[in-house]
């Protein structure tokens, strides 16, 4: 074992001490991302993302849950196979929490196959045909992940030349394979739980429509709750952007300074929920006694809001491995029938719908 720095590092300086541990214990076993993350004094995700870097140079071999000097691989390199990944948004994209979790599902499953993630790109690096030819040219790969939903002329090239695709959270048809996740059913339970609370107008904040919505609509539908395109507000949003609490804000105002404000939000995605209570909060309205408020995703964290937010869990990770999971059998079996899977969803509650329990 070795001590812990105490200092904060630069990226060139972490991987000048990941090198170092591992000359020194590194050829004798697996040092874990959490012992990296330990001694360096920053998490976990940003020792994955050296270690990807330094794997991608040569100079580690990534393991399950850590990393080896390379001779130590377990998995000879002529059978192992690379996947590229691209994630839905360009800026931060590694902040999300939402599709941090995700990526860190498929990254685990493709390290256990004995794969590896060739890249990790964000889709404002690949938005246009040309891009999409260039990628594939410069970065041949087995196969390509796509997490989070995006259309673009990048992606209608992928899905003409790429040999394996397989989206998360959209589906790009039945020749492809898809990981979903089951919005509509979510967000569906979460208005019912919120009627029988006795809330009776409920507004609704999102980037874009999907299946979320459609169960909302179909929820207030069938327990009689007003339905008026003015409590549904979608924010048009840069294709490449996650969804970020700052459209929580602007959906709050937009919706509270209405003639008749809703007495419960519903929320898309949990970040869009953060930014909504802080205008709530912000502007003299209390959680959840004037109005409740919920998310969808139960990102890490989201029990620590004041309230703690009421939210529908989705699980991320598993999403990410199924992705990984089905991109590999499609490599190594090219004849196999592509899947759409959807992922079941469950409701969370907290304080911020009201509920006393």
């Amino acid at each position: 074992m070795f001590e812990r720095t105490g200092t904060v590092m630069t990226k060139k300086q972490r991987h000048h001490a990941i090198l170092e541990v591992l000359q020194k214990d590194g050829s004798e076993r697996v040092v874990s991302t959490r012992e990296f993350a330990e001694h360096l004094g920053v998490s976990e995700m940003t020792i994955r993302r050296d270690l990807q870097e330094l794997d991608r140079q040569g100079k580690v071999q990534r393991m399950h849950g850590g990393a080896v000097l390379p001779q130590r691989s377990s998995v000879p390199t002529g059978r192992r196979g690379q996947i590229g990944i691209l994630l839905t948004f360009g800026k931060d994209k590694y902040t999300d929490p939402f599709f941090s979790e995700v990526l860190q599902g498929a990254d685990r499953k493709l390290q256990e196959a004995g794969y590896r993630a060739a890249y990790v790109f964000g889709f404002a690096e690949v938005y246009t045909r040309e891009q999409a030819r260039a990628l594939l040219q410069n970065y041949p790969v087995d196969g390509i992940i796509l997490i989070g939903a995006h259309y673009s002329r990048s992606v209608e090239y992928l899905k003409e030349h790429a040999k394996v695709l397989v989206s998360t959270n959209y589906s790009l048809g039945p020749e492809r394979d898809a990981i979903l996740l089951d919005g509509r059913t979510g967000v569906r339970a979460l208005v019912d739980h919120l009627a029988r609370l006795g809330r009776r107008r409920l507004g609704f904040i999102t980037g874009y429509n999907d299946s979320r919505e459609e169960g909302f609509i179909e929820g207030i539908r069938a327990n009689y709750l007003p339905d008026n395109l003015e409590l549904r507000v979608r924010l048009v949003q840069s294709s490449f952007e996650s969804w970020t609490p700052e459209m929580g804000q602007r959906g709050a105002a937009m919706l509270m300074q209405q003639h008749q404000p809703p007495d419960a939000i519903v929320c898309a995605s949990d970040r869009i929920a953060l930014g909504a209570m802080q205008w709530i909060h912000q502007n003299g309205f209390r959680v959840p006694d004037d109005v409740a408020v919920t998310g969808f995703d139960n990102i890490p964290g989201s029990e620590f809001t004041i309230p703690p937010l009421t939210t529908v869990h989705v699980h991320k990770e598993l999403i990410g491995a199924l992705a990984a999971e089905r991109a590999i059998r499609r490599i190594e079996n090219p004849d196999e029938i592509p899947l759409q899977i959807i992922t079941p969803t469950s409701v969370i509650i907290r304080q911020s719908c009201g509920a006393t329990g």
